[in-house]
């Protein structure tokens, strides 16, 4: 018999049940240690997987996202409520749940036509510019962090990173052999190319409607596993048709603007100039 242990952890993200997909919390999934994944391609999973909080689905826009958070930090902050008397310390939580409604709606990302400070951190890669896409992001309980990607304003992908030595293990290999055990099946298993624009290895499951990226961000202390919806993903390119151009090039207005005044030639040394 495996020897299982159990997460203990904060937030559902999501499991697989059945011929369906049921939201199970991870404090509820046991884990068995198989073997090392190794796959020529990715596993078709047998059980689709949708994301939690329940109506979270593809095709939201931002404001639909943030209403579905301030519902759940409602729901999260209820038993709070009730132990805490009206007062200084019910205030403060007011505006804990006040700030953490709003982080969605504040962090909005546009990748417009000018290059963002993003383009300096992991998540480079996810997004293209000029393409109607944007990201905004939120802190689930536990830690997590969780960023929203969007398409006109559409969600599409999610993105949420986990701390090693939280529900995924404590490195790169004990979360794809956790992630395999989840899905019920091997991933393919992606190297880095900076060439194609991927930074890390990554262990790629496929089911009906979704792909799911597990990324080695370990020298992070970091492993992050993406959700897309198929149906933009298997197409990505025909939603990418636009280039960002050099982030180096200067505006022409802003070139005009600071552009020196043409030198003047030198006029000759020693009295006065010669008439021809």
């Amino acid at each position: 018999m495996k020897r299982r242990r159990s997460l203990v952890g904060a937030v559902t993200l999501l499991a697989v049940c059945g011929a369906t997909c049921t939201l199970v919390g991870w404090d509820a999934v046991a884990w068995a240690k198989p073997a090392a994944a190794k796959s020529a391609q990715p596993a078709v999973l047998k059980n689709d997987i949708r994301l939690s909080p329940e109506r979270l689905r593809w095709g939201l826009s931002l404001q639909q996202v943030a209403k579905v958070y301030d519902d759940e930090f409602d729901a999260q902050y209820a038993p709070v409520y009730k132990r805490t008397d009206p007062g200084v310390e019910m205030q403060s939580i007011d505006a804990e749940v006040t700030d953490k409604k709003a982080l969605i709606r504040r962090m909005k990302v546009e990748f417009g036509v000018t290059p963002t400070g993003v383009d300096q951190g992991p998540l480079k890669g996810e997004y293209s510019y000029n393409n109607g896409e944007s990201m905004t992001r939120t802190q689930l309980a536990g830690g997590t962090q969780r960023y929203f990607f969007f398409f006109n304003d559409k969600l599409w992908k999610v993105y949420d990173e986990y701390k090693l030595g939280s529900k995924l293990g404590t490195n790169w290999s004990a979360a794809v052999s956790a992630l395999t055990e989840l899905f019920g099946g091997p991933p393919k298993l992606v190297p880095a190319d900076q060439t194609a624009g991927k930074h890390y290895d990554e262990a790629v499951w496929v089911t009906t409607s979704m792909q799911i990226r597990a990324i080695n961000r370990e020298d992070q202390k970091i492993v992050a596993v993406a959700y897309a919806d198929r149906s933009i993903q298997d197409d990505l390119a025909s939603h990418r048709t636009n280039r960002l151009g050099s982030p180096d090039a200067m505006d022409s207005q802003v070139r005009d603007a600071t552009a020196k005044d043409p030198v003047e030639a030198p006029k000759p040394s020693g009295g006065k100039t010669k008439k021809k």
